[in-house]
């Protein structure tokens, strides 16, 4: 097992004696190609940063090492941000974050940070943001500062905190956002695509140094790289989907309801006119039948919802985490002397690095596998959905039939099957729709169950 025992010095001011002067509008600027992280103790104090975080925060490694973190905390952000990404790291989740950061120097930078519980405390990646939601966010978190700082003079800074959270969190529901949790990932999701759409054009793509990249991380980028491109497919599965699954309730209910009329209308006839009351009974018997396939369905449906989201976020983290990790050896390679006296020897950063990712690889795996087997499932659904259609068609032709002989009553009865055979014709729309999905994107993912099986290889070697 490695020491991780210090070596180093620990820093020599607190932080409320660190010099940094007053913020500036001037920006402490870096490419999209660099990376930077850094890893704190259970109580937030830096042991370890990259060279990159320290050369953009304009500290020198001995003025950091040994900090809080919140040495490098920006007045621009809301005390509310850190509270919801507390929150969620503090139950072992990682959480990603838009931060604006103070340099000493008084300029600022932003990044997306993705923090992650690690054997020695936190580790924490950032990357250069630039996309249009990056935009809106900015926008967000002016706004719940000025309500923050506008609630700290009428209650005290915990009220206002917990208040403002409130007030960012609707902000972001009014953005489309259910949760923190949904936003985090779509923000994670855009910038890593921005970012990879920024090196395309910039031709600034890292190559690697095969004397210090071992070929395997080469291997195992490339394919999270095929991964991460066929997370937008994913999404878009999910989206069309869930598109359909309110329909699908909305259909069960719906048919519930014109089977529950025909039994009521059913009850009313003569003694000579109870065929007619046999047909709603098999109307029933079938609608609750088609109603179980049908919450089955929406539940299937539900669940790879779900799975796409954990699926997609472990893909991306997973590809940021390993590109930090290849980052750093390149970077440690050509200036190891930068990092003498650190707290964290530089092989223990480099060892949490690895295994922020590794474990990832074979929830990322097994989701692959999950995310097949729920679109059989789907599929399966479907044609048994379409089943009980053709009963209910039939049922509908016989209803038909019997009303034309009826001379009483008959008017409920026409009503309620011109009703049902509306939402037969409506259904039959719709779950066309849903197998020209489940059909074009199960041979689509035949790629992405490729990838599994080079996951599958590496496994052993890692």
């Amino acid at each position: 097992m490695i020491d991780t025992k210090s070596t180093g010095t620990k820093a020599k001011v607190k932080v409320k004696d660190v010099q940094t002067k007053p913020p500036t509008n001037i920006e402490s600027n870096f490419e999209y190609e660099e990376l930077f992280f850094s890893i704190t103790d259970s109580k937030s104090k830096i042991t370890f940063a990259n060279e990159t975080f320290i050369r953009i925060s304009k500290f020198e490694p001995d003025e950091i090492i040994g900090q809080l973190h919140k040495v490098v905390r920006h007045p621009d952000m809301p005390r509310s941000v850190f509270y919801i990404f507390w929150n969620i790291l503090k139950q072992k989740k990682p959480v990603a974050a838009y931060v604006k950061n103070l340099s000493k120097d008084g300029s600022f930078y932003w990044v997306l940070a993705l923090a992650l519980p690690c054997k020695e405390g936190y580790l924490s990646i950032r990357l250069k943001p630039g996309s249009s939601l990056f935009q809106t966010v900015k926008k967000f978190y002016k706004e719940t500062l000025k309500y923050e700082k506008e609630l700290e003079i009428q209650t005290d800074k915990k009220n206002a905190m917990l208040a403002a959270e409130k007030y960012l969190l609707q902000l972001l529901n009014k953005e489309g956002f259910s949760s923190y949790e949904e936003f985090m990932r779509e923000a994670l999701q855009r910038e890593m695509h921005h970012r990879e759409n920024e090196l395309q054009k910039r031709k600034r793509k890292n190559r690697h140094d095969a004397s210090v990249v071992p070929s395997t991380l080469t291997r195992l980028e490339k394919n999270l790289t095929r991964l991460f491109l066929s997370t937008d497919n994913l999404k878009k599965i999910q989206e069309n989907l869930l598109e359909h699954s309110d329909y699908i309730l909305k259909l069960a209910r719906s048919i519930l309801l014109i089977s529950i009329n025909a039994q009521v209308s059913s009850s009313k006839l003569d003694q000579n006119e109870l065929s007619l009351s046999v047909v709603a009974e098999k109307m029933g018997e079938q609608t609750l039948l088609g109603e179980q396939q049908l919450v089955k369905l929406k539940e299937n449906i539900f669940g790879l919802s779900s799975l796409i989201n954990l699926l997609n976020f472990g893909i991306i983290s997973s590809k940021l985490q390993l590109e930090i990790e290849i980052y750093f050896k390149q970077e440690f390679a050509s200036n190891s002397s930068f990092y003498n006296n650190f707290e964290l020897p530089p092989d223990v950063a480099t060892s949490l690095l690895s295994d922020a990712y590794k474990p990832q690889l074979e929830g990322i795996r097994d989701g692959i596998g999950s995310v097949n087997e729920y679109l059989n499932q789907i599929s399966i659904s479907v044609h048994n959905i379409e089943r009980f259609l053709m009963v209910l068609r039939f049922i509908h032709i016989t209803g038909k039939v019997e009303i034309a002989g009826m001379r009483d009553n008959s008017n409920s009865f026409s009503t309620t099957f011109r009703e049902l055979i509306t939402e037969i014709m409506n259904a039959k729309t719709r779950l066309n729709s849903l197998s020209r999905i489940i059909s074009e994107n199960q041979y689509q993912f035949k790629e992405i169950l490729e990838i599994k099986d080079e996951l599958d290889s590496l496994k052993s070697i890692l």
